[in-house]
């Protein structure tokens, strides 16, 4: 069962000695901010000018006034050079933490999307051919009750999900290695890093080639662009074809190197005119409900019947 806290601070708290970096950091800040507030030292030269001009004798001590105040700048200054350099040697070594630890991170997440897609499967059956509120209220109370409660669902989802891409993109940087050389960081992860099985929800997907996405996607010709919105959540949990996850940094590239090839291939086929190959067994589109969200499915076709 996941915990009552943020997902990313999870994530974070499984990250061994992630911890320890947190709590000095919250104490260096601490010291940082104190130093930033100290009072500016006294405008000496004012008040010395001050007296004078108003037939007063200069102030007791204002040549040690003036030394101490030159020296608490001067402390104050120095402290702060030092705290400066102690918070970019520690970002760098919670940085670090995270690209080591990444893995133990994100499969602190895992029990939040359980969870979740639990919570959310009758709510989503409830709402099968619900479009709007009204729909809701013709269907009755149930409806209604779903329809006010996906809302924090989909919050939900998108909080999971920016944990994810934080801690992943930590781990990985701008770019993630794999088999076909350093891919830019969204390439590898958008959709691929939610949808395990990425290339038997989508089977026409290839590399370099023109087809339509399953999934709703915010431009035409991005694919792999989409919003952690209500329609992404509902597609999601409308698709019994989809399996979610949350990878770790290795799964993912090898999920992804794995599909890949695999729909190169079948690209091949289909440019040769052959029959084109499918991990496991060939499939078919299912007609569904068109109430429903729109969703491929597909199911096994035997050989007899190809």
């Amino acid at each position: 069962m996941s915990s009552n806290r943020a997902p990313l601070d999870v994530a974070r708290a499984a990250i061994p000695g992630f911890l320890d970096v947190q709590a000095a950091d919250t104490a260096l800040r601490a010291r940082i901010t104190e130093l930033d507030a100290t009072t500016a030292p006294a405008d000496l030269v004012t008040e010395a000018f001050t007296a004078l001009t108003t037939g007063q004798p200069l102030p007791d001590g204002i040549g040690r006034r003036a030394w101490e105040a030159e020296q608490t700048t001067e402390f104050r200054s120095a402290e702060l050079a030092i705290l400066n350099g102690v918070q970019r040697r520690l970002n760098n070594h919670g940085e670090n933490l995270v690209k080591k630890g990444a893995d133990h991170g994100l499969r602190a997440l895992r029990p939040f999307l359980d969870d979740l897609v639990n919570e959310a499967r009758p709510m989503v059956a409830a709402l099968r051919g619900v479009h709007s509120a009204q729909n809701a209220i013709d269907r009755g109370p149930d409806t209604i009750a779903a329809w006010s409660s996906i809302a924090d669902i989909v919050t939900r989802y998108a909080t999971i999900r920016r944990a994810q891409h934080t801690i992943t993109r930590v781990a990985c940087g701008q770019d993630i290695k794999t088999s076909f050389g350093h891919l830019g960081f969204n390439q590898v992860f958008r959709v691929w890093s939610e949808i395990e099985n990425v290339t038997e929800v989508w089977p026409d997907w290839a590399p370099g080639e023109r087809s339509e996405a399953p999934w709703p996607v915010v431009y035409r010709g991005r694919p792999f662009e989409v919003n952690h919105d209500r329609e992404w959540v509902m597609w999601l949990l409308s698709n019994p074809t989809v399996r979610l996850w949350v990878p770790t940094v290795g799964e993912l590239t090898q999920a992804y190197e794995a599909q890949r090839k695999d729909a190169t291939a079948r690209a091949t086929d289909r440019a040769k005119g052959e029959t084109p190959r499918v991990e496991g067994s060939r499939k078919r589109p299912v007609r569904q409900d068109p109430d429903d969200y729109p969703v491929v499915a597909y199911e096994e076709v035997p050989d007899s019947a190809a």
